[in-house]
């Protein structure tokens, strides 16, 4: 029996990481009974004589498929495709101004697939925001230096989004004089009925800080921040407008080291250090009110700082920001369990090298954004769990970019700084 495979709604070269359908065709009155799917690479979802593919990276690529029909006939055959390279999409300048914009910025997406970036301003040392409809993006000032109206020099925003309604809150670090040796507090901004509304959140000197909002009391926001030097740790949730009921969990020694991540139940997730002389140990801390636990993770004995995400199910994702040669640290697959020290943590590298990077999760994979230099990548892995490395271009040394998945597409993208100007692609 002769099989053949029909290509549906899709045209053209055969391009990595797309989806591509197609439909197993036999001989005019057979009626199929089993159908059995399978390739060297990339990742398949077989629907009877229908599958979809989703393409590996660029090479020859092969799917395989095997059929019975109810007349008992048998065959199989195997089909051989060129698989081309991606090609870049191009990027767009976020602020078309003549500063210098984007050392910093925050990129996230909401449910309906709106984008939401906060960025500074380096010239100003302004904070701004921009939103992006899938064409354009419009840009507004949060904050800055400003006459009578309690606006100053900004620093390190960053960024939580209401998946629901979109809502903004925005933390940040306010302060005057030089921002290396400047005292900085804590700021918290959010857009209401169009105009944005600022809050003094803490006084406190702050080195670190991170924002994110709470499910189990109606995404309410609540801040993490720090003082590396002191070693201070403290937690902040707006129970109110202008109304801030701050708490300084037991943490023991630990240093704030990493963005903050909710359960569904209200635990607040961050990842702190320990440092003694010679060696920076990393923990995962579980805060619930006044109650604290801790499990050490697997490969961040870094001094760097964490980005984490969700995973499926209880799967929380943990990722080294930066990777020096010969260090050992990368991405963190940390099953939480009940009691926290029961998780089970398995440590996977991701790059040898890299001197930045964030991390996002969608698509039943992680994606990771890494700047190597002033080489900006796309990673992620394929159905073995191997990484693999998309090229974007090139961006600004010094700078670390920010990843995010629209939801309602699946694809994923990334701002960075490129030519002084904040860029999303």
């Amino acid at each position: 029996m002769a099989l053949l495979i029909e290509r549906e709604g899709g045209s053209g070269p055969y391009v990595e990481s797309a989806a591509e359908h197609f439909r197993l065709v036999v001989p005019s009155g057979e009626v199929l009974k089993a159908v059995r799917w399978s390739a060297n690479a990339g990742a398949l979802q077989p629907d009877s004589e229908r599958v979809t593919w989703t393409l590996p990276t660029e090479g020859t690529a092969s799917l395989f498929v095997s059929a019975e029909t109810a007349s008992g006939k048998k065959a199989e055959g195997t089909f051989h495709f060129n698989v081309v390279a991606a090609p870049l999409a191009p990027s767009t300048v976020i602020d078309t101004g003549a500063d210098v914009t984007g050392r910093v910025c925050e990129l996230v997406f909401d449910a309906s697939g709106r984008g939401h970036a906060v960025y500074t301003n380096d010239t100003r040392n302004s904070l701004w925001y921009a939103t992006w409809d899938g064409t354009a993006w419009v840009t507004e000032q949060i904050d800055g230096p400003g006459l009578n109206n309690a606006g100053t020099f900004t620093a390190n925003p960053v960024l939580a989004v209401d998946p629901g309604t979109g809502t903004p809150h925005v933390a940040y670090r306010e302060g005057a004089g030089q921002l290396s040796s400047a005292r900085m507090r804590v700021r918290y901004a959010t857009r209401v009925n169009g105009a944005w509304v600022r809050e003094d959140v803490s006084g406190q000197e702050t080195t670190q800080l991170g924002i994110a909002l709470n499910p189990a009391q109606g995404q309410q926001p609540v801040i993490v921040f720090g003082n590396g030097q002191t070693g201070s740790f403290r937690m902040a949730a707006r129970t109110a407008a202008n109304t801030w009921s701050i708490q300084q969990p037991d943490v023991g020694t630990s240093i704030l080291n990493g963005e903050p991540a909710f359960g569904a139940d209200g635990t607040l997730y961050v990842v702190m250090q320990q440092r003694t002389t010679s060696v920076s140990t990393h923990f995962l801390h579980a805060i619930q009110g006044s109650t604290s636990a801790s499990v050490r993770l697997k490969t961040m004995n870094l001094p760097s700082w964490s980005a984490m995400v969700w995973g499926p199910g209880s799967h929380l994702y943990a990722l080294a920001n930066v990777i020096r040669e010969g260090e050992w640290g990368a991405i963190d697959d940390i099953t939480v369990a009940t009691p926290l020290s029961s998780s089970v943590v398995q440590g996977s590298p991701v790059n040898y090298t890299y001197d930045a990077s964030d991390l996002a999760y969608g698509g039943g994979k992680p994606v990771v954004a890494l700047r190597r230099g002033t080489a900006l990548e796309l990673s992620t892995t394929d159905a073995q769990g191997f990484w693999t490395y998309t090229q974007l271009g090139t961006v600004e040394d010094g700078t670390r970019p920010s990843v995010a998945i629209r939801p309602t597409d699946g694809v994923a993208h990334v701002c960075y700084q490129q030519e002084g100007k904040v860029r999303f692609q």
